[in-house]
């Protein structure tokens, strides 16, 4: 057996020459180096899916409050001369369970009236926010004044109100399934 001093056998071959000793360094650079590259392509992709889910929620959030406004505009609005045609559009923003109560109580008793007195009450909201989203549900609440004219008044008379909207998402869209007062 071959006496080894100092960890180096006597028959082992000479140390490397400099250069393949730079170009192993220079190896070993070049794999650091594309393990951070690699690295910092992943941490990029993560930041760009948390970045896109953030932007997903805020636009549901936007179209939630953009399908509120639209939709309390039309059940709170109606023109005795268009009554029919009101309601069918109201109905097309509203879940059907919602659309049906609202065409039922519509046309037996706010219709009649509204012929009567030949009304027309016009709704616009002064602010809106969401109050929460959760899933396929929201909140938005909304501020609005209600514009009524009718043969019973001298003057048109505005009311200011703030409502609730409940949504529910369904089929690519947020629909209205109930208004409460507060």
């Amino acid at each position: 057996m071959t006496p080894k001093i100092l960890g180096f056998r006597k028959d082992a071959p000479e140390p490397a020459s400099k250069e393949s000793k730079l170009a192993w360094r220079l190896t070993k650079l070049r794999v650091v180096l594309l393990l951070l590259l690699l690295l910092a392509i992943g941490g990029t992709a993560h930041l760009a899916v948390i970045a896109a889910e953030a932007s997903e929620r805020e636009s549901r959030r936007q179209k939630a409050v953009e399908a509120a406004e639209v939709a309390t505009v039309a059940v709170l609005s109606y023109d005795f001369g268009r009554f029919d045609e009101g309601v069918k559009t109201a109905t097309q923003l509203l879940t059907p369970d919602f659309a049906r109560e609202f065409r039922e109580y519509s046309t037996s008793t706010v219709k009649p009236m509204a012929k009567k007195y030949r009304a027309i009450i016009t709704t616009e909201t002064i602010a809106s926010g969401v109050e929460r989203v959760e899933g396929n549900d929201a909140t938005v609440l909304l501020y609005l004044d209600q514009t009524t004219r009718s043969s019973q008044l001298v003057a048109p008379r505005v009311d200011s109100s703030t409502v609730t909207a409940q949504l529910k998402w369904a089929d690519g869209k947020w629909l209205l399934a109930s208004l409460e007062p507060i």
